[in-house]
């Protein structure tokens, strides 16, 4: 995970031949800077697809280049330090895309607004520049449509082109959303599994590590993908001052996600040691805990290996909300952490809700829950750019630390993924498919010099307070998200009638019990259109 701090990647000290070597790392629906092409997340933000360059395994050179061999080969080229070229096993020749000029479609992208700013974006021009001219195509990421399935939007593009036969060389970026697997049960993308194992290997871990190459299956069939892993989401920042006033070293809290004991109880441990009266005044002064919107109280269902909707093998959508491990997780959310830790500030009408932050900047609670992006360089967290909340300008020199959500007894330290999909239409024959996939498949590929690297490390390096929070707990996240299947559900709410209605003293069961027949409904009419 740890940067390679090499300045110019082209030089004479990088071997001649090189194969791409493509070991990953522990994001983003896209990593970068926000780049708002979440808009599905309230005003959460993601980074730029193209900027994700990590890997798998290393290419491999065939003992016979045939015209009819599957495996993927190379030969080697020329020493300016550039990877090994690979050959198209149905000709024994390197891959030719004769001129095709691709777009990746998305809603966010400006590419005549880039920025070369690090030396890891100069080296990954380079190589970009050098894959075009290499294998004879050009590839462009940009904003192409407006985001979602409305008129004018990405979505109705995508189902354009995939019911009329467009001859434009488009890869599509969509949102996590129920449009898009109507799209895929009805049949409007192309197979992937086609193209497995001829011009890219869906086992590599790149491809499986963010989990949408398998989110998106119908049996056997795969038909989205995602390169690298997923932008870190959902976390407990940590005060160390208070941490420290309480006796506590904030460094075993990064021990523990080490090890693999940082679990619910430890962290109730820790909230119960420093929630306390300092001035004897009958009042606590410092509390366990504040949060983000009811988002810890979903993070413990993800980290109890629940989910309120989940998904079979054939494709349909099975509620799951009133399972033994939800029902855990709910609990431990409202009767022991906000019940008994959390700093409750809501007003009625919310209008306060930025509230949270004053109060673990100020050293009010230990731990916040909160989205990594917090601490992107420029961020809220990071002192870079002056806040204000409800009239007052947050104190930023608090010095935190930020680890992955403490797991529960049937579950795992995870985060919440949140990846934007990318497909074909089924409507492209199999030879532009394979090649366009060829071409993502390298542009995704190592930047030489760069092996493993990630570049949203570039931000977090320079907004978090201390190094183990990115090498420790970035890794382990970017490999450790969760989908939230019902997000793809239309009609299902999991939020006024839920989640925002878990506060203090809230009845669990009540309230899930009150939520299950109309997520029954929509679960099953969703199942229903699929069908159609």
């Amino acid at each position: 995970m740890k940067r390679k701090m090499l300045s110019r990647l082209m030089a004479a000290s990088i071997a001649a031949v090189m194969a791409v070597g493509m070991t990953g790392c522990g994001g983003g629906d896209d990593a970068n800077q926000p780049a708002n092409n979440d808009q599905t997340a309230g005003g959460d933000t993601q980074a730029n697809a193209g900027d994700q360059t990590t890997g798998g395994e290393t290419k491999t050179e065939t003992a016979e280049q045939g015209g009819d061999s599957e495996e993927q080969s190379t030969v080697a080229a020329a020493d300016d330090g550039m990877p090994e070229i690979r050959i198209d096993p149905k000709t024994g020749e390197p891959f030719d895309l004769g001129g095709m000029d691709i777009i990746i479609a998305d809603w966010w992208t400006n590419p005549d607004d880039q920025n070369y700013n690090t030396d890891f974006k100069e080296a990954q021009k380079e190589y970009r520049d050098w894959l075009q001219e290499t294998y004879n195509f050009t590839m462009v990421q940009k904003n192409y449509a407006g985001w979602g399935w409305g008129e004018g939007s990405i979505g109705e593009a995508f189902v354009q082109a995939a019911t009329s036969g467009s001859d434009e060389n488009i890869i599509y970026i969509l949102t996590n959303s129920a449009a898009t697997a109507a799209d895929v049960s009805q049949g409007l993308m192309y197979d992937l599994t086609k193209l497995d194992g001829d011009v890219v290997d869906f086992s590599e871990e790149r491809w499986q590590q963010n989990g949408e190459i398998n989110n998106w299956k119908i049996g056997d069939s795969a038909y989205c993908f995602y390169s690298g892993p997923s932008e870190p989401r959902g976390g407990l920042y940590f005060n160390k001052t208070v941490l420290k006033d309480a006796g506590i070293d904030p460094e075993t809290i990064y021990d523990m996600q080490a090890a693999g004991t940082w679990t619910w109880d430890a962290w109730v441990d820790i909230m119960d040691k420093v929630q306390r009266d300092i001035d004897n005044d009958g009042q606590i002064d410092v509390y366990g805990c504040v949060q983000n919107n009811g988002g810890m109280v979903y993070m413990c269902v993800r980290a109890n290996g629940g989910a309120l909707v989940s998904k079979e093998s054939d494709g349909t959508y099975v509620l799951t909300a009133d399972s033994d491990n939800v029902k855990e997780a709910l609990h431990f959310a409202i009767d022991t952490v906000t019940n008994k830790y959390f700093l409750n500030y809501s007003n009625e009408d919310g209008s306060n809700w930025e509230e949270y932050k004053n109060l673990f900047m100020s050293g009010k609670a230990a731990f916040m829950f909160d989205d990594a992006y917090c601490a992107y360089e420029g961020g809220w967290l990071t002192g870079q750019n002056p806040v204000e909340v409800n009239g007052v300008t947050l104190d930023q020199s608090v010095d935190y630390g930020f680890v992955i959500f403490p797991k529960g007894p049937k579950g795992d330290n995870v985060t919440n993924a949140s990846n934007n999909p990318l497909c074909m239409p089924a409507s492209y024959s199999d030879e532009k498919a394979r090649l366009l996939m060829f071409a993502y498949d390298v542009w995704e590929d190592d930047v030489p010099g760069y092996e493993g690297y990630y570049a949203l490390l570039d931000n977090l390096y320079g907004g978090m307070k201390d190094t183990r929070s990115v090498d420790e707990t970035i890794d382990m996240m970017a490999s450790h998200g969760v989908n939230d299947l019902h997000a793809i559900v239309p009609n299902f709410n999991p939020n006024d009638d839920f989640l925002y209605k878990l506060g203090v003293g809230a009845d669990v069961d009540a309230i899930l019990e009150q939520n299950i027949p109309a997520w029954q409904t929509a679960v099953d009419e969703f199942n229903a259109s699929l069908k159609k």
